[in-house]
């Protein structure tokens, strides 16, 4: 038996005494881990090699079809994470809190942060009912009638000749159709530019441009000279093309932070903060099972609607308005108002046995309560001295 083998030998006597849920979070890390390996392996690599312009060309195909897809995308993430999150259901690993970056945690490769997971949960039920009623638009029209047809006629009729022609399309809209045509109207329009300033007649035009820059070089020569660069001047002129090129870095981060705002309002309400903070993970793993069980059993019987809605004769109800509302109706629903029921009553009957911190918790209500009086002694405070400066 040579060492390769040994260690399998090895490596399968460790996985047999493993639970289930252990050797599931044990076979997502591996493959986090290969993919990760894959992918520092490829970067070795010079840019010119075919592996990494192959790999850069499928990425931004990748991206755009992520772009285009995003909603399908996106519930995607977050089936996948909740079947991670469903699937490690140890006793050991229930009894815990849940893993946080907020906390310091160290979450293992392949895993997530389990409470963004859970702040998260809303609006993925919101963004599956926006899809089902999209769905339910798409199937219910005449007028994508022709896209349908095209797609059998094209399985039906399927040659590799056709997928390569039309790949071949698909690269020429995309370089010559889209980015050359951009590219051209960019330089004709510098071109314009220069010849509408550079005319013949407009003499003036070219000469105030000229003397502008020879003034400018001049100023420039004039700063690099005696500003003492090492003082606030300079300090200033970093902050200034910083703040420029940074600015697109800025804004995504504005929008990632309202994201993160509007996940945590209503995480607030469905699950309640004190309970993210203190409560098991036992806990949010059944409220994800019971809701994720309801949320199979809206969307089968919706099904199970459409299709005797569609095989009758005289149907009971206009699918093409009636079941893209209705699927829309219970995302908001479904994602909302029913986690925050499953929560509630779920800690409601548990009488407080999925609570991991009992002091932490009570700390936690008495601080929360001092805020809010604190914030009120300094409204009211406020109030006073505005009424006094009135009266005096």
């Amino acid at each position: 038996m040579d060492k390769e083998e040994a260690k399998e030998v090895e490596k399968k006597e460790d996985t047999e005494e493993l639970t289930g849920a252990q050797k599931r979070a044990l076979r997502q890390k591996e493959r986090a881990q290969k993919r990760r390996e894959r992918i520092e392996k490829l970067k070795e690599k010079k840019p010119y090699h075919p592996l990494r312009i192959l790999r850069g060309i499928g990425l931004f195909f990748l991206i755009i079809i992520k772009i285009l897809f995003f909603p399908c995308v996106y519930a995607y993430w977050k089936i996948r994470d909740s079947y991670k999150f469903l699937s490690r259901n140890d006793d050991e690993d229930l009894g815990q809190k849940l893993i946080t970056a907020e906390n310091n945690d160290t979450i293992e490769e392949g895993y997530f942060d389990e409470v963004g997971f859970l702040r998260s949960l809303p609006m993925f039920y919101i963004t599956i009912g926006i899809i089902g009623a999209i769905l339910a638009i798409i199937i219910s029209f005449e007028f994508f009638d022709p896209i349908w047809t095209a797609i059998r006629d094209f399985f039906v009729n399927f040659e590799w000749a056709k997928l390569w022609a039309l790949f071949v399309d698909i690269l020429e809209a995309i370089f010559v159709d889209i980015i050359w045509v951009a590219l051209k109207w960019i330089g004709n329009g510098i071109a314009d530019i220069f010849i509408f300033l550079f005319a013949g007649e407009r003499f003036w035009v070219p000469l105030v441009i000229l003397i502008s820059i020879g003034i400018g070089i001049v100023i420039l020569a004039v700063i690099f000279s005696e500003v003492d660069f090492s003082g606030k001047f300079m300090k200033k002129v970093k902050a200034f093309f910083k703040a420029i090129f940074t600015f697109p870095k800025v804004v995504w981060g504005w929008m990632k932070d309202a994201y993160h705002w509007i996940q945590k309002t209503i995480s607030g309400f469905t699950f309640g903060n004190d309970k993210l903070k203190f409560y098991q993970k036992r806990f949010f793993y059944r409220v994800v099972l019971y809701s994720s069980i309801i949320s199979f059993w809206i969307i089968t019987a919706v099904i199970v609607l459409v299709i005797a809605n569609v095989s009758v004769e005289n149907p009971i109800v206009n699918g093409v308005i009636v079941f893209p509302i209705v699927l829309l109706i219970i995302g908001f629903v479904n994602g909302i108002l029913l986690l925050a029921f499953l929560s509630w009553f779920v800690g409601l009957i548990s009488s407080g046995k999925y609570l991991i911190d009992p002091i932490g918790m009570e700390k936690y209500h008495k601080d929360k309560i001092k805020a809010k009086e604190d914030k009120k002694a300094q409204r009211e405070e406020k109030r006073r001295k505005r009424v006094a400066k009135k009266s005096s």
